[in-house]
This record gives structure tokens, C-alpha cells and sequence, in this order.
């Protein structure tokens, strides 16, 4: 499954877009979604703004509150 980044300033057109095609995932504050190949085929079809962003090697630290 790619990751990608969405830039902050274009998220909401973006995010939008992303949710038409399917279901994605969030892993991290900055933006940074698991999506599938057909999410991205949308994105560069409709020339919308995202990086494509490496897996991390170990698990994906989380914020503890409190």
C-alpha cells in the first residue's frame, strides 16, 4: 500500500478527492495517509498536489496524552 503526504495548503481539496475514490487511512499528524494504487492513479490523473513518502522501518511512534 503507497503512503503519501498531502501539502497542508492544498489537504482539503485533496482529502475530498481521496474520499470519492475509497477508503484510506491516517498515520500520522503531518498529513502522511495509507492509500491504495487507484488513489494515487487519481491524484496524478487530476494533477492534485501529494508526495509519495517511504514506509517506515519500525512501528509508527504514536502520541501518548495525558
Amino acid at each position: 500500500m503507497p503512503m503519501i503526504r498531502i501539502p497542508k495548503e492544498n489537504w482539503g481539496q485533496v482529502w475530498f478527492a481521496l474520499l470519492d475514490v475509497g477508503p484510506i487511512s491516517r498515520l500520522t499528524h503531518d498529513y502522511v495517509y495509507h492509500v491504495s494504487e487507484k488513489h494515487v492513479r487519481m491524484l496524478r490523473r487530476k494533477k492534485l498536489p501529494f508526495e509519495l513518502v517511504d514506509m517506515p522501518k519500525g512501528p509508527i511512534p504514536r502520541k501518548r496524552h495525558g
